[in-house]
């Protein structure tokens, strides 16, 4: 499964400064390039390291807003006021804490509204607007520049991964999978791809691995991208019996590659998980693995798993594929562990519960 001429492109979110030094490190490990959005007349606020590891071009380029926002602003706006989206975390009530928010993300008729509902303060080009709100109305224009421009979506932030994925499938998404429904949400974990001693590496070293093994990094990131694509346009579970064998050979062969290239590191242990999430037929997946969230499915003993994170009432187009080539959400966690890595709970159903409590807490 090699595609190594297919550039990995993908767009961080929902902040503007990248929160979490050891996430931006290993993001940097596979990807090509990583953008962000940033205002024309703002400099991110970046430590000296993030701005030498910026300086190649290639991580934290920056995505002006002000030629997106009208259009998504007014999008936002019509959703809210449908009441097509349903979940609790989109609820306007105003809180008591606020951030900030450019006005060049921000589309004059919804900052017209935000004002009127007395959830703002303005300072400069800045709105101050309840947290949560700011949140998911950057992670929808995230989602909107993404699909605009063919980019994966990126973040370190579990609940930001949860909204994207609730705005993709347009407020589709359950709380929980059941057999009723006739897709899920599927999620397939690859787990130990990341240097524990990831922060030790320099941005001068990193941006060395980056050039020299271009096409490892990429292979490896492919195979998991085609797994998924491979399974969640599967509806024969012979099919999938076959599909799930390669992927296990084509997954484990390219990150014996990919860990070999990083010798160059002196890698101590590995960490880390990389999830994909990925619409799916429900027969097929219950074929797999159970539809109960607090279990993950060992697929063998190199670090693969899989389970059902949430079911989706509907999907447009009946009949289409299932996903375009950007179609997946990823999220890298830094744990060692797949099971138990959250609060005593299985990773799976801390992914399953962040969507629960999204749509109704």
């Amino acid at each position: 499964m090699s595609t190594t001429t297919e550039s990995l492109s993908a767009l961080y979110y929902p902040s503007i400064e990248f929160n979490d030094p050891r996430w931006l490190w290993a993001s940097a490990l596979v990807w090509d390039r990583i953008y962000r959005i940033v205002p024309k007349d703002y400099r991110p606020q970046d430590s000296d390291n993030v701005k030498r590891l910026c300086d190649s071009g290639e991580i934290g380029a920056p995505i002006h807003p002000d030629d997106y926002a009208q259009a998504v602003s007014e999008k936002f706006l019509i959703k809210l006021k449908s009441g097509r989206w349903n979940a609790a975390a989109l609820d306007m009530d105003i809180d008591d804490e606020y951030t900030k928010l450019h006005e060049d993300k921000v589309d004059v008729q919804l900052r017209k509204m935000i004002i009127a509902q007395g959830s703002s303060k303005s300072c400069g080009k800045w709105l101050h607007v309840p947290t949560e709100f700011a949140a998911h109305y950057m992670t929808y224009l995230a989602n909107h520049v993404g699909e605009k421009n063919g980019l994966n979506l990126v973040t370190d932030s579990a609940p930001a991964w949860t909204g994207a994925t609730y705005f993709k499938f347009d407020g589709m998404v359950e709380a929980f999978p059941h057999e009723e429904f006739p897709f899920v949400l599927a999620a397939l974990v690859v787990r130990d791809f990341v240097p524990t001693n990831i922060l030790n590496v320099t941005p001068d070293a990193l941006l060395s691995f980056r050039k020299n093994y271009k096409d490892e990094r990429r292979r490896f990131v492919q195979a998991v991208r085609g797994s998924a694509n491979a399974l969640a346009n599967c509806h024969d579970i012979k099919v999938a019996r076959d599909i799930y064998e390669d992927m296990k050979r084509d997954i484990m062969a390219s990150m014996s590659d990919y860990k070999r290239s990083m010798d160059i590191l002196k890698v101590e242990t590995w960490t880390g998980m990389k999830t994909i999430v990925f619409p799916a037929t429900t027969g097929v997946m219950s074929h797999f693995t159970s539809l109960d969230p607090t279990q993950l499915a060992v697929l063998n003993a190199g670090g693969l798993a899989m389970g059902v994170v949430s079911g989706l009432a509907t999907l447009k187009g009946k009949g289409k594929r299932l996903s375009k080539e950007h179609d997946y959400s990823y999220l890298v966690h830094l744990g060692r562990e797949y099971q138990k890595c959250y609060r005593g709970e299985d990773w799976n159903y801390y992914l399953c519960r962040q969507m629960e409590e999204f749509i109704n807490d």
